[in-house]
């Protein structure tokens, strides 16, 4: 089992935070809009990123990913980012952390989970497994929920 911790996020996680964001999603970004344009996405980034409401995924240690969830409303927890850096993908650290925000959720006393998805993110197949299921179509994002 990975050595997984989670840590506020600071503002001298910034420019970790972009770069992942370009590592982990840059290629669906491309596909789905068009080539990567660094000024947008910067852009985008800046206004994006409040510290306060960012966790640092550590594994052993090192920084290796993000996660961005809270309570939408009284019954629905919403995971608004999640990324986990391309070299520890496929090791448990995703189903890890939605365990974790799926716990979170139930001891906020929410009824589900949702979030949303680009239709061409192979992040889908792991909120599959996990029993996520495709309750609206928002081109070109899905809306994946799952109750609890």
């Amino acid at each position: 089992m990975e050595d997984i911790r989670l840590r506020p996020a600071t503002p001298a996680d910034n420019e970790f935070l972009y770069d992942l964001h370009h590592r982990t999603l840059g290629d669906v970004i491309e596909s789905t809009w068009g080539p990567w344009d660094d000024a947008v996405q910067r852009k985008f980034h800046q206004a994006w990123f409040k510290p306060e409401t960012v966790e640092i995924v550590l594994v052993g240690g090192q920084r290796a990913g993000m996660i961005q969830a809270a309570p939408a409303d009284a019954t629905t927890y919403y995971v608004s980012r999640i990324e986990i850096a391309p070299e520890v993908q496929g090791r448990g650290v995703g189903t890890t952390l939605l365990r974790l925000l799926v716990d979170r959720a139930r001891a906020a006393g929410a009824s589900a989970v949702e979030l949303h998805v680009l239709e061409l993110n192979r992040a889908r197949e792991l909120y599959e497994r996990l029993g996520f299921v495709v309750v609206g179509e928002e081109t070109p994002k899905l809306r994946m929920r799952l109750g609890l």
